[in-house]
């Protein structure tokens, strides 16, 4: 039996058709401030490149490349336990304009010192901001049977500007235009965000507070279901950003091979699942689901140890596409779907602290590994055990949980 979702306030009566429904207006007003927001960020997957080209090694584009996590999940844990008490919309707002102020920062690097650390740090919080107060306002305003579907469809406006920016960025400085104009565009476009995002009201997103129901943002570990969803949360965000972190220049070391090949492949198919497939696994057991695509995950990492051409490229960025597309919005809307009405921005948040936890700490791990080793390979390899081992433990999570079904009954 699929875990249950939470009520809204939009919800709509059944009538048994499975025709495809308007989500609300602010839907999609959101969702496009998160594509220009994202479009603009996502320039910030070819910052490696920009680092390798001023001379960092490895290890220090993991560390300073995902430094600005550590303020992402500060930030998340702080939002998570204040966002009852806080205009959404607000703090949305705010987001966006930290980001065009640091965006500006960029333009001040010149060498690698202490200001490139400072600037990420900065990232980390206009980052954390924008995204968290996006998806909770997208949890708050759509149907909650429609949550997975919904989040999954908003998703993709961020999705896609992972294979667009690096393909723009890509030609752009290919054909000798200075890297820092990347960081005067992305200034722009989260200009274009901050202007939507004043277009949102105010206060009407603010649904229920549940503040009677609400319990320490902790708290919410007692839960062994939670415990287990949260494990997968944080080993798919470390694999992500090992992707993100290594990827472009693991591929320039490839003569003839394209980095933004595989973002625009696994794109693609990631925008084929989340409009087609997401609305189906939403009445399916999860777990399953789930363990199927961390299998695909732990796949694509170990294809790396095969001899690299556009056709693997090309299936690695299939396989990827494949698991990011269910697994992202299954993941969060389960994680926000099992707890009470009063906790769900609180796990929302906790959602995006412990993916980009993960992304953290795999990137400066695997960047020392990599150094160590002198190849990118053994990175991959390690993600590939960690898919592998999730999926494992998700598994086993979910035998033990059909087994206490019988027990709790007698």
């Amino acid at each position: 039996m699929p875990p249950p979702c939470y009520a809204s306030a939009h919800e709509t009566n059944r009538t048994g058709s499975t025709a495809l429904k308007r989500f609300p207006k602010a839907f999609y007003t959101m969702s496009l401030a998160n594509l220009c927001f994202f479009l603009g960020n996502s320039f910030f997957i070819l910052f490696p490149v920009y680092l390798k080209g001023m001379g960092a090694s490895e290890s220090y584009i993991g560390a300073v490349n995902n430094i600005d996590k550590v303020l992402v999940i500060a930030a998340s844990v702080t939002i998570g336990a204040l966002i009852h008490r806080w205009d959404r919309v607000l703090l949305l707002r705010m987001g966006y304009g930290l980001l065009i102020a640091v965006y500006a920062l960029y333009l001040g690097i010149a060498s690698l010192s202490w200001f490139v650390p400072a600037v990420r740090v900065l990232h980390g919080m206009g980052f954390s901001l924008a995204m968290i107060l996006g998806t909770t306002v997208i949890f708050e305003i759509v149907p909650g049977d429609r949550a997975a579907e919904a989040i999954g469809l908003y998703g993709i406006t961020g999705a896609l500007t992972n294979a667009v920016s690096p393909a723009i960025g890509e030609f752009l400085l290919g054909n000798g235009v200075p890297f820092k104009w990347l960081f005067v565009i992305a200034a722009a476009l989260a200009a274009v965000s901050l202007a939507l995002a004043f277009a949102m009201p105010r206060k009407t997103v603010m649904r229920d507070n549940g503040d009677d129901m609400a319990r320490g943002i902790l708290a919410l570990y007692r839960d062994p279901d939670y415990r287990a969803y949260s494990l997968v949360a944080f080993v798919f965000g470390g694999g992500f950003g090992v992707l993100l972190t290594f990827l472009p220049n693991f591929v320039l070391t490839k003569p003839g091979l394209s980095y933004s090949f595989f973002f625009v492949v696994y794109i693609a198919v990631l925008v084929v699942v989340r409009f087609t497939f997401i609305r189906v696994v939403q009445a399916w057991d999860r777990a399953p689901i789930v363990v199927f695509m961390l299998g695909a995950a732990a796949c694509m990492n170990a294809c790396f140890n095969l001899p690299m051409g556009m056709p693997l490229l090309a299936g690695t960025g299939l396989l990827y596409g494949l698991a990011h597309g269910f697994l992202y919005p299954v993941l969060n809307a389960h994680l926000v779907g099992i707890v009470q009405p009063g906790d769900r921005g609180k796990s929302n948040a906790l959602f995006t602290a412990t993916f980009n936890g993960g992304m953290m700490l795999f990137a400066f791990a695997m960047g020392f590994l990599i150094d160590a080793t002198g190849s990118y390979v053994p990175a991959f390899n390690v993600c590939a055990v960690s898919f592998a081992a999730a999926a494992l433990v998700l598994a086993l999570h979910g035998r033990s949980q059909k087994n206490a079904l019988p027990a709790q009954g007698a």
